[in-house]
């Protein structure tokens, strides 16, 4: 197949913005927001035929005195994620109120924002990356901004200064990248693969990635904005923050700082791990603490994040697809639970926990989302058959032989899922309504459909692993491979690796996409 279905990945959100500028004054918020919809839809429908069919890599000059290209392409590394993308960028729109508040430029600047990370997850140059990378920035400000809560300008102000120092550094990076090449500048990724850079310079370039990706993921300490943001953004920017704009910063780590510093890579991965369980850790610990829904969820989503540090520290070729399938999973997962309590947060007024209760009430309460949401509660605690139990199954295995005394405690982190869990569904699905404020509406059918289609999703990917973990295995068995020679030389702190030695992987001479 030809290189046109990966210009149609960028070009549907821009002819989707048009569009909206265009409509007639007398369409209604729900009609725009189904027109909104269409152009993220087309985009999976586009990412399922390039799984069938692969297409070639577009190479196209744009400023070459600059090194920039437009160079764009798919692998097994970007190419899910380009799916979960689009996925999740229209059930983002389906999901706000069908008399959503200036619903134009409300569902163009989600356009612009999925137009932004769907070109850092397709181009194959640092600098168009790093412009893609920026532009994410930009229309989520102006989201939290605009239709966040009460303190949505605090939440802005913080998410633009933490993402404005993770551009910074990855600018940086970039450069540093061509200044310290003795082989020759260029930004293409074939040539940041091959190279030559002085250890120093590895490791200069590798702490600059550390704190851009760090910021975005985020992970302990660099996740200051995430609660408070999470907590004031609207349902549909946060499902689009959580469940993909985060994974820029996992994709980028695996992308630039597995694949492109192999040697710096696993000379710090001690560290990087140790920071990893941390943030397990941490999140878990702090989503116990929580009174609101929306912060608690932030946590968890943080310590999830936490789960995937660990699997891109061990760098194995079993890691290093958990980390793949950990990214898919937890996009799903946490569009699911931020789906129902957006459900909640419409019906009641509040996500206060103290303030909710009794809304398993068959009559009175919001049964049905209660029983999404306690499956999406189920899946985030790793029980068998949804979506987060293979995901974490992978990646708690694939690290142990790397990092044991880590993966240790991220596995206990990983139990503490279960006690927030079933703490907030005991406090607000049981106990006695109140009757002067019960009086809710039940949602509607059109309401709850993109919550019912990710619960579909998580239970599918739970019964099917090989949908989170099957996309991926020449790609990574090639990342690891490129940081074997290194395994034996790296060291830190008691978190370190095992002596055990990793199995070498040998790599078939033609590898497809996909496995059949």
């Amino acid at each position: 197949m030809g290189p046109t279905p990966l210009a149609l990945l960028l070009v549907l959100p821009l002819v989707g913005t048009l569009v909206l500028t265009l409509l007639p004054a007398g369409f209604s918020s729900a009609r725009i927001r189904s027109v909104a919809a269409l152009p993220a839809a087309l985009q999976v429908l586009l990412a399922l035929i390039c799984w069938q069919h692969p297409p070639a890599d577009l190479q196209l000059s744009w400023l070459p005195t600059l090194g920039l290209s437009l160079d764009l392409g798919l692998d097994g590394l970007s190419l899910p994620l380009v799916l979960l993308c689009g996925l999740l960028t229209s059930l983002a729109i389906l999901s706000a109120p069908a008399d959503q508040n200036r619903p134009r430029l409300f569902f163009s600047l989600m356009l612009l924002t999925n137009l932004g990370v769907m070109g850092a997850f397709l181009a194959r140059n640092a600098l168009l990356f790093l412009l893609a990378f920026e532009l994410v920035l930009i229309p989520l400000t102006l989201l939290i901004a605009t239709w966040g809560g009460e303190r949505r300008a605090g939440a802005a102000i913080r998410y633009l200064l933490y993402s404005a120092v993770s551009g910074l550094c990855m600018l940086a990076a970039v450069l540093a990248f061509a200044w310290f090449n003795a082989a020759g500048p260029g930004f293409d990724f074939a040539d940041l693969a091959s190279a030559e850079l002085t250890p120093e310079a590895q490791r200069w370039i590798l702490a600059l990635l550390l704190l851009a990706f760090g910021l975005k993921l985020p992970v302990v300490p660099l996740h200051g904005w995430q609660p408070f943001t999470y907590g004031q953004a609207s349902t549909p920017v946060v499902i689009l923050l959580a469940g993909v704009v985060s994974k820029l910063g996992a994709y980028g780590l695996l992308r630039f700082g597995v694949g492109f510093l192999p040697e710096a890579w696993t000379a710090w991965s001690p560290w990087i791990a140790a920071a990893g369980a941390i943030s397990a850790v941490y999140g878990a610990l702090n989503a116990i603490a929580q009174t609101d829904i929306r912060r608690l969820m932030a946590f968890s989503s943080l310590g999830h994040m936490g789960l995937l540090v660990l699997a891109l520290a061990a760098a194995t070729p079993l890691s290093l697809q958990g980390a793949i399938a950990q990214m898919l999973a937890h996009g799903l997962i946490v569009a699911l639970l931020f789906a129902c309590v957006g459900l909640i947060e419409r019906k009641t007024g509040t996500t206060s926990i103290p303030e909710l209760s009794g809304l398993m009430n068959p009559l009175r309460g919001l049964p049905f989302t209660m029983g999404m949401l306690l499956l999406a509660l189920m899946a985030a605690a790793g029980i068998p058959g949804l979506a987060g139990f293979p995901a974490e199954l992978v990646v708690f295995e694939g690290s142990w032989t790397a990092f044991p005394v880590a993966t240790l405690i991220s596995l206990i982190a990983s139990g503490f899922t279960a006690v927030y869990a079933i703490r907030l569904f005991n406090r607000v699905g049981f106990g006695r309504l109140d009757n002067t404020h019960a009086d809710w509406a039940h949602t509607l059918w059109s309401e709850r459909a993109p919550a019912m289609v990710l619960t579909v999703l998580v239970i599918a990917a739970g019964l099917w692993p090989t949908a989170l973990t099957g996309w991926s295995e020449a790609e990574t068995a090639g990342l690891a491979v490129r940081a074997q020679p290194f395994l034996l030389g790296a060291s830190g702190p008691t978190i370190a690796r095992s002596s055990t030695t990793l199995v070498a992987v040998t790599l078939p001479s033609a590898p497809e996409l996909l496995p059949s």
